[in-house]
């Protein structure tokens, strides 16, 4: 097994691994388009040059990241892959240098041996505003919010939601 950046061919199999756990709302289905526009932020794991599993590591800025759209194909996990996928996306975040890595789960056990520890939801605005906001189950999330990290104390979301331009928009 290994893991290496993704790139536009292998969308399609990015898209059925993240499609397997969406129905059920275990994680926020993505569209082609979106995994096409975002496949920089995402890594995989092959196994026999077969892609088996994938994370994505999305950027806030030098305070927060987030590992998203984490998963392995059910027919192989508990085989190593999903630790193999966390440790890369954490070697990615310590290259970039940011402070605080965050990530919502159902599974806060298996993030806990990495270092990570729960979290308010509140303290992840940057987060909120940019995926909860849109989640059919904003109101009843059973995902619990872990950080490994300072929690960042400057919040990009404040700063675009003071935008003169957001605020000119706002008010036509």
């Amino acid at each position: 097994m290994r893991t290496r950046r993704a790139i536009l061919p292998d969308v399609d199999a990015i898209f059925a691994l993240i499609a397997s756990y969406s129905g059920d709302g275990t994680l926020l289905p993505r569209s082609r388009g979106e995994l096409c526009e975002n496949v920089r932020d995402f890594l995989v794991v092959e196994k026999a040059g077969v892609i088996i599993g994938c994370g994505a590591l999305h950027l806030y800025g030098a305070h927060l990241t987030e590992i998203r759209s984490i998963c392995v194909d059910p027919r192989v996990k508990g085989g190593g892959a999903g630790a193999l996928l966390v440790d890369a996306l954490l070697a990615e975040a310590e290259h970039h240098q940011v402070s605080c890595v965050c990530l919502f789960t159902r599974i806060p056990a298996f993030f806990a041996r990495f270092g990570f520890r729960v979290a308010a939801r509140e303290e992840l605005p940057d987060k909120i505003y940019k995926d909860c906001l849109n989640c059919p189950r904003l109101h009843a999330c059973d995902e619990i919010a872990m950080v490994r990290g300072e929690l960042p104390a400057f919040v990009a979301a404040r700063e675009l939601s003071n935008s003169p331009s957001l605020i000119r928009l706002q008010s036509h």
